[in-house]
């Protein structure tokens, strides 16, 4: 079993090396956006932000350090690592820094329970699960982070129902909006109901990667003081975000909508900057030995 895990370790550091392989280099203005954090708005610094990334060790492919390299590529200023109920990825991350070439990278878990999911970014220890929304919530402040409802269908909403008031933001762009059309509405249901409960809760969007989907496809645009943890966290609070989808729609504040519309049309047209077959070999390899990785984990002897 060693030798199996040992090959599978390989695969996977094979597959982040043909990724950074297959990137050229070509002028950014021509394929991927640039960060926001140049912009300046009514006082406040535009930041762009994906707030629901896995990594590995954890369920996603990708180790902290690759996803911020792949987060500058895509134009992003900041991540935050929610892995499911778990935060291991984010101890590598203590060991070398919070940012990485120059991409923030906020600590997180996706607290994940039978019947919703929900964001806690900012928080330095994991929130248990078992337990109601509202409850959930209170215990992601009492952390000094942020609460988001992640993704709500019908049955999150319900299950949520009455506690959005407590929520700080809510995934009104995610990438089941580009599955099909009754994913779409259930997410503009659920993104309604938290709107009517708390009409100042901010619009997040976030690309929930773990493997495939591009990091960004789905963005939130962040109007914070500077560009540190505290701020970033302040600004989702007080709901001054603008989420953006993948097909260059956003959702929020009608005027900070206004003052972002641009980018996020030109993040949702920007093509990839890659060599397209390496790159396909270099997902498939990360993928197939971070899950190989995870089916070939050590087991716990049963006594």
């Amino acid at each position: 079993m060693r030798r199996v895990r040992l090959a599978l370790a390989a695969l996977w550091l094979t597959g982040l090396v043909l990724g950074s392989i297959s990137e050229r280099s070509i002028a950014t203005s021509r394929s991927v956006p640039s960060t926001s954090s140049g912009k300046i708005y009514d006082g406040f610094q535009v930041l762009s932000a994906d707030l629901h990334v896995h990594s590995f060790p954890g369920d996603g492919a990708l180790p902290p350090w690759a996803l911020a390299s792949e987060a500058r590529r895509r134009g992003l200023d900041i991540i935050a690592l929610t892995n499911h109920n778990q935060m291991l990825s984010w101890t590598l991350t203590n060991w070398f820094a919070s940012r990485s070439q120059g991409v923030l990278l906020l600590p997180g878990e996706e607290v994940t329970t039978p019947k919703f999911h929900m964001g806690a970014v900012g928080v330095q220890r994991t929130v248990g699960w078992d337990r109601s929304a509202r409850t959930v919530a209170a215990a992601v402040h009492a952390a000094g982070g942020v609460a988001i409802a992640a993704h709500p269908d019908n049955e999150a909403a319900r299950a949520i129902d009455g506690a959005f008031a407590d929520i700080d933001g809510v995934e009104s762009a995610h990438p089941v909006r580009h599955v099909n059309d009754k994913s779409s509405r259930e997410l503009d249901a659920s993104v309604a109901r938290a709107l009517a409960e708390h009409p100042g809760i901010a619009q997040i969007g976030s690309s929930d990667f773990h493997y495939l989907a591009p990091i960004g496809l789905c963005r939130t645009y962040i109007f914070a003081r500077d560009m540190t943890i505290r701020s970033v966290l302040e600004a989702i609070h007080a709901g001054r975000t603008v989420a953006c989808d993948g097909r260059g729609r956003t959702y929020g504040d009608p005027h900070l909508a206004l003052a972002v519309g641009e980018a996020c049309r030109a993040a949702a047209t920007a093509k990839p900057n890659l060599h397209g077959q390496l790159n396909r070999i270099a997902v498939l390899c990360a993928w197939l030995g971070a899950f190989g990785l995870t089916l070939a984990g050590p087991r716990r002897a049963i006594e």
